[in-house]
C-alpha cells in the first residue's frame, strides 16, 4: 500500500507540479480580477503638535496655508477602498521638526486599516509661520452710522464687554491703535441693543487683518440711548447801548452755523427757543476792525440739553464793524430852504452849491448822496443886500454836519434904491 501511493505521487512528477502551478496562477488571477488594487484620493485635517511648546518660548505660529488640511493618494484593494472616507485618515505636523523655512512635514495614516493600506507619494510639508509673540488690551471704543430717524439723535453709547485682549504676532498687534464696536442706526427713533463685531484700525485709520490674531472676544454688545432733538437758532445778545469804542459800532453780527441741533428730554427742549450767547463772551473791548471769534456755547445751555449730531458746540462768530469817518458833499442850493424871510423881500443864493462836512459811519456816509441831503437857511430880520448865513442840514440821527455857511441875495419886492450889502 505505501508503495502504491509513493508510485502515486511520484508518477508523472512533473506534469503534477505543473497543474499545481497553473492553479495557484489561475486563483491569483481570479483574485486579481475580483479585487484588485486600486489608488484614490484623500483629504485630512492637519493636527498641529508640540504648539504650547513654542508659544512657552514666547514665539506664535500661524499657518501660512489657506487650510489645515493635506489632500493624498493611497492605494488599496478594492474591497478595502470601497470602505474608506477622509475620517479614516489621520494628519499631523510635528512642530518640532519645522526647517528654517518655516516647512513642517506631515505625517499621514490610515487609522482603520494601517497594514493594508498604502500612502503614496512623497512627504507632504505644512507652511506655517513663525515669529515673536505679543499680547496687548485695548479698550473698545463705541460709535454709530447712519442718521437716526428726523427729530431724534444719539444720546450715549455703552459696549459690553468693553475691553478686549490680544495675541498674536507682534507685527500685527503693534498695528492696533484703536478698537471700534459700530452700531447702524439708521431712521431709528428707539433705544437699540445689537451684536457687533469690532474692528481694528491702525493709527491711520486702516482696517487692520486680525486672522492671525487669538481674540478674547469676537462679538460685543453695543446699547444706544437715543434722545429727542430739535433745531434752534444761535443769537447774539447785543447790548443796549454800544460799549464799544465811540468811532466803531458794529454794523451786524452774524453767526456760522445760524443753527444748531439740541437734545435732551421733551420737557426740557419745549424751554428752549433759541441758543443766546451773551456779548461779554465775544470779548470784544478793543476792536477796531472786521472780526471772527469762537465760542463753546455749551455753558450757555439749559440743564439737561446738549448739543446734538457730530458738528460740536462751537461756534464761529462774525462781527462786522463800521467806524466813524468824515466826507464833504456839495450839496445842491435847490436842496435847501430859505426859511423866515420878510413878505416885502426875496432872496436867492449866490453860489449853486454849499459845501458841507458831514461825520458819520463809513456805510451810512458811503451810502448817502448830496443830491438827497436837505436843509434851510434863516433870513430872519435880513434887510437887502448880501449876507452869509448859516446853514442847517436835515441829517440822521447818527449823522452830524459841520460849520457851514453860504451867501444869500435879499431884496425888496419893490426896491427903492437900497443897496445894503452885508457880508
Amino acid at each position: 500500500m505505501k508503495d502504491k501511493l509513493i508510485k502515486f505521487l511520484t508518477n508523472n512528477i512533473g506534469l503534477k507540479i505543473l497543474a499545481l502551478l497553473l492553479a495557484v496562477i489561475l486563483w491569483t488571477v481570479v483574485v486579481s480580477v475580483d479585487n484588485p488594487m486600486e489608488k484614490r484620493n484623500f483629504t485630512a485635517t492637519i493636527t498641529l503638535e508640540n504648539q504650547d511648546a513654542l508659544s512657552a518660548q514666547g514665539k506664535y505660529v500661524s499657518v501660512a496655508d489657506s487650510s489645515l488640511s493635506v489632500s493624498f493618494k493611497v492605494r488599496a484593494k478594492r474591497s478595502i477602498m470601497d470602505r474608506l472616507s477622509n475620517s479614516d485618515f489621520v494628519a499631523t505636523a510635528d512642530l518640532a521638526y519645522i526647517d528654517e523655512d518655516g516647512n513642517v512635514p506631515i505625517r499621514i495614516s490610515c487609522i482603520s486599516y494601517p497594514s493594508t493600506v498604502y500612502i503614496l507619494g512623497a512627504t507632504h510639508y505644512l507652511k506655517v509661520e513663525v515669529g515673536e509673540k505679543r499680547a496687548n488690551k485695548f479698550v473698545i471704543k463705541g460709535e454709530t452710522t447712519g442718521a437716526p430717524a428726523e427729530g431724534y439723535d444719539v444720546d450715549d453709547i455703552s459696549v459690553e464687554p468693553n475691553v478686549v485682549s490680544v495675541e498674536g504676532p507682534e507685527s500685527v498687534v503693534s498695528k492696533i491703535a484703536t478698537v471700534v464696536a459700530t452700531a447702524d442706526v439708521d431712521g431709528l427713533g428707539a433705544n437699540i441693543n445689537e451684536n457687533v463685531v469690532p474692528k481694528f484700525f491702525d493709527k491711520k485709520g486702516r482696517e487692520v487683518n486680525t486672522t492671525k490674531l487669538r481674540l478674547s472676544v469676537t462679538t460685543v454688545k453695543v446699547r444706544v440711548t437715543m434722545a429727542s432733538v430739535k433745531k434752534v437758532p444761535v443769537v447774539v445778545e447785543l447790548p443796549k447801548k454800544s460799549i464799544l469804542d465811540g468811532d466803531v459800532d458794529i454794523r451786524e453780527i452774524t453767526t456760522k452755523p445760524e443753527q444748531l441741533s439740541v437734545r435732551g428730554d421733551a420737557k426740557a427742549l419745549n424751554k428752549v427757543s433759541k441758543i443766546s450767547i451773551p456779548f461779554s463772551a465775544l470779548n470784544l473791548n478793543d476792536i477796531t476792525k472786521d472780526t471772527t471769534t469762537t465760542v463753546d456755547v455749551t455753558s450757555f445751555l439749559p440743564e439737561g440739553v446738549s448739543i446734538a449730531g457730530t458738528k460740536g458746540a462751537k461756534v464761529e462768530i462774525y462781527i462786522d464793524v463800521r467806524t466813524m469817518e468824515e466826507k464833504t458833499f456839495e450839496i445842491p442850493v435847490e436842496n435847501l430852504n430859505i426859511q423866515n424871510l420878510p413878505e416885502d423881500m426875496k432872496a436867492e443864493f449866490r453860489d449853486k452849491t454849499v459845501s458841507v462836512t458831514i461825520q458819520g459811519y463809513d456805510d451810512q456816509l458811503n451810502s448817502l448822496s448830496a443830491d438827497e441831503i436837505t436843509g434851510s437857511v434863516d433870513a430872519s430880520g435880513l434887510t437887502g443886500g448880501k449876507h452869509r448865513v448859516e446853514v442847517v442840514l436835515n441829517l440822521d440821527e447818527d449823522l452830524s454836519a459841520g460849520s457851514a455857511t453860504t451867501v444869500i441875495i435879499v431884496t425888496e419886492n419893490n426896491p427903492k434904491g437900497n443897496n445894503n450889502e452885508e457880508e
